[in-house]
């Protein structure tokens, strides 16, 4: 390969650098880079920095999608059940639950310290939970693409600590009732990191917590994420029998931005139901 022209030259001793345009197999008569008589095109090492690095970001986002998956499982949120795209119109109700999902599905495509509470309420079997999860999912998702796609932006062990969590009413009470005598890790020390996600859903509100304490945690909970993080609570109370739950002061912050979302249909479950009673002929 002959040099056609030179365009500089670093002369550092023991090494000579020089810069020279010469003929590419590949790129044609191009800048090429000459280090003690190698000889490489720069566009082509540009070429294989750029494959090698674009390989390096698919794996490292590669581990991150792994992260997020084992993230939301220990956090409650199923990525493999309970999407938007999942959900199943009734044929009688489907305007009406076009409506609501479509209204719910913008909601869930960004959620910041700015959006609405919600509440999600209706009879057993409608799809509260269904609806929360997806709500879920797609914030999980938001986070994921809101990483930079830079190399030092990736392998955050911590990036989705705190991204979201879908844990029930019930399971709440029982976990703070196991930090009682724990001086390392207290009730309210756990309250606290519960309330620090970004966004946090407590489920099945009502069901199995209805002890003063339970409900004094919820109320905890709603004052340390007032004005700093959306709450969502699916529930099968009403809004009277939720307001009188929380006691005014928690039912005050829930509802000064909030987002209410009522499942006004019909059992999913009971509709598809199969019953077959023991000892009766066919």
């Amino acid at each position: 390969m002959n040099a056609i022209k030179e365009l500089s030259r670093i002369d550092l001793g023991a090494m000579v650098i020089r810069e020279v345009m010469t003929d590419c197999d590949i790129h044609g008569q191009t800048k090429h880079r000459k280090i003690n008589g190698q000889i490489d095109c720069c566009q082509c090492s540009e070429d294989m920095r750029l494959k090698n690095n674009a390989g390096r970001l698919k794996a490292d986002r590669d581990i991150m999608r792994a992260l997020m998956l084992s993230k939301m499982k220990i956090k409650g949120v199923s990525a493999s059940m309970g999407r938007f795209t999942d959900w199943r119109y009734d044929p009688n109700q489907e305007d009406n639950q076009r409506n609501k999902v479509a209204d719910i599905q913008d909601y869930s495509k960004s959620i910041n310290i700015h959006s609405r509470n919600v509440v999600i309420f209706g009879r057993t079997g409608t799809g509260k939970t269904m609806i929360a999860n997806a709500i879920a999912v797609n914030h999980y998702l938001a986070k994921e693409r809101s990483i930079p796609s830079e190399c030092s932006s990736y392998n955050q062990q911590d990036f989705y600590d705190y991204t979201c969590q879908l844990i029930t009413s019930f399971d709440i009470g029982a976990r703070a009732r196991a930090h009682w005598g724990n001086y390392q890790v207290s009730e309210y020390d756990y309250l606290q990191d519960l309330a620090a996600n970004e966004l946090l859903i407590i489920d099945d509100l009502g069901a199995g917590d209805g002890h003063d304490k339970d409900r004094e945690r919820i109320a905890q909970i709603i004052a340390l994420r007032y004005k700093r993080a959306p709450t969502i609570i699916t529930t099968n109370m009403d809004i009277r029998g939720l307001q009188q739950f929380l006691g005014d002061r928690a039912w005050d912050r829930l509802q000064e931005n909030l987002l209410v979302v009522p499942c006004d249909w019909d059992s999913y479950r009971a509709k598809n139901s199969d019953i077959k009673i023991a000892g009766v002929a066919k």
